[in-house]
């Protein structure tokens, strides 16, 4: 993807990587999921960035970031993309997070009001502290986990990871190895243990974000992070909330249909925009 430019950052804490697409547009911020990093997006980044200015970060922990160990419950990973939005963007900008990332996204939505025009959120697991250890996400970040600690390089971890995953594409387990290595465990160990949503509120994140929301919502029964009653909640808390689900699509939604995705994430913002 050679019109993407691999930046850095200094916040605060850490120094934030991140890459940035042309200016064609309004400001636009993909903020991806846990144990993942900005390239999980390139199935629409391209075209994103035909009209609008992309950027895509690595979230603390994540990619090429910096670590912050102790530092990754649901409530830490807003503050880099805050600082972000002012020392970077620096007029508010639309969202666009997947899982953690739109934890993540709803949280600047309620800290940072000022700073944000907009925002989709990718089934985020708003709720899962409620259910996590009966959900497939337990023993899949513990299957991470175990392989990031055993200190393998790349190669090595994509022996591990093709020994659980028979259908992936020799060059998807070859990306995936590359973002395993480059994660921070702390980040699993945090999930694993609870420590990730120990002081998470949603309730109250919800009821303070003031923005127009898009709530995207995957078919619990395929792997999706919101159960309908949570669903339901979201959008009564929610000031400015609208709803979609897909029943045909799992967890990851912008992968699995990447052109519906991008033409429903655009006219949302497009009718946002309108309004503004």
């Amino acid at each position: 993807m050679p019109q993407f430019t691999v930046k850095k950052f200094e916040a605060s804490t850490i120094d934030v990587n991140y890459v940035e697409a042309p200016d064609n547009g309004p400001p636009m911020v993909l903020i991806h999921g846990l144990g993942s990093r900005w390239t999980s997006w390139e199935p629409v980044m391209d075209q994103f960035s035909e009209q609008w200015h992309v950027y895509a970060v690595d979230l603390r922990g994540h990619g090429d970031s910096g670590r912050v160990p102790d530092g990754y419950e649901f409530n830490d990973y807003p503050a880099e993309i805050i600082e972000f939005l002012r020392g970077v963007i620096g007029q508010p900008a639309h969202l666009v997070g997947s899982s953690l990332g739109g934890v993540t996204a709803a949280g600047v939505c309620a800290l940072a009001p000022a700073l944000v025009a907009a925002a989709v959120l990718v089934d985020p697991p708003l709720y899962i502290k409620d259910w996590f250890n009966e959900s497939n996400f337990a023993p899949r970040f513990q299957q991470s986990l175990d392989i990031r600690n055993k200190g393998l390089d790349v190669f090595g971890t994509a022996l591990e990871l093709r020994k659980i995953d028979g259908v992936s594409s020799d060059e998807e387990i070859a990306k995936l190895a590359i973002t395993l290595t480059k994660t921070d465990p702390g980040v699993w160990t945090a999930a694993i243990d609870g420590q990730l949503t120990e002081s998470w509120d949603p309730d109250a994140v919800l009821a303070a974000a003031k923005a127009p929301v898009l709530l995207m919502q995957a078919n619990p029964d395929m792997g999706g992070a919101l159960r309908d009653v949570e669903t339901t909640r979201t959008i009564d808390l929610l000031k400015q909330g609208r709803h979609v689900k897909w029943d045909d699509s799992g967890h990851g939604m912008h992968s699995q249909h990447p052109e519906r995705f991008v033409q429903l994430v655009n006219a949302f913002f497009g009718q946002v925009l309108k309004k503004s």
